[in-house]
């Protein structure tokens, strides 16, 4: 608690200083999400699948997609042509919440509804690191997304991350059980 709270004390102070001798932003906000993510980590937070949640930017769905998914995720056709797909699939797996918020204020309404024990946030620097600091004391795992067409525009995560992130969270009986479920039905 008190590591966290220094680094979150220390952030603006980082941020000045990274002004003054030219370090990028992006690159002082990745510390601390690095930082962070390995505050949470150490302190091997453990909850049930159904009070974690995963929370993404609308600009990880595909532009162009008529099926919106900011009302409701379970609108994706899973077609592959973004994350969006996977990641419910991965919700659906381990039985997490999934959310899509279009900003800062819609994220802090879904997480103040579905009142998760821990938090897999998948954003840009600029949002992680306010989306951490906005829901402390809540465990938060941040997975930096891809942006291979610039910034807010159709976005990616790599999800063998986010499945990480997710299983760092998960109660062990819960995480064997599947890990065996899925074992089982490879062999299949």
């Amino acid at each position: 608690f008190w590591a966290w709270k220094a680094i979150n004390i220390l952030f603006p102070f980082a941020v000045v200083l990274g002004r003054l001798f030219n370090i990028p932003r992006d690159r002082i906000e990745q510390s601390f999400i690095e930082v962070s993510n390995n505050l949470v980590l150490q302190h091997k937070v453990k909850v049930p699948a159904n009070r974690i949640m995963i929370l993404t930017p609308h600009c990880i769905q595909l532009d162009t997609c008529v099926h919106k998914i900011t009302r409701n995720v379970e609108n994706c056709r899973q077609c592959g042509r973004c994350s969006v797909g996977a990641m419910l699939g991965l919700a659906h797996k381990y039985g997490c919440h999934f959310a899509v918020a279009t900003g800062g204020t819609l994220a802090r309404q879904m997480v103040k509804q579905a009142r998760p024990k821990a938090i897999v946030a998948v954003a840009c620097e600029r949002d992680l690191t306010s989306g951490i600091q906005d829901v402390f004391p809540l465990p938060v795992l941040g997975v930096l997304n891809e942006r291979p067409f610039g910034p807010c525009f159709n976005t990616r995560v790599d999800i063998d991350k986010l499945e990480a992130a997710i299983l760092a969270f998960m109660e062990d009986d819960e995480e064997e059980t599947k890990h065996a479920e899925g074992t089982k039905s490879k062999l299949s």
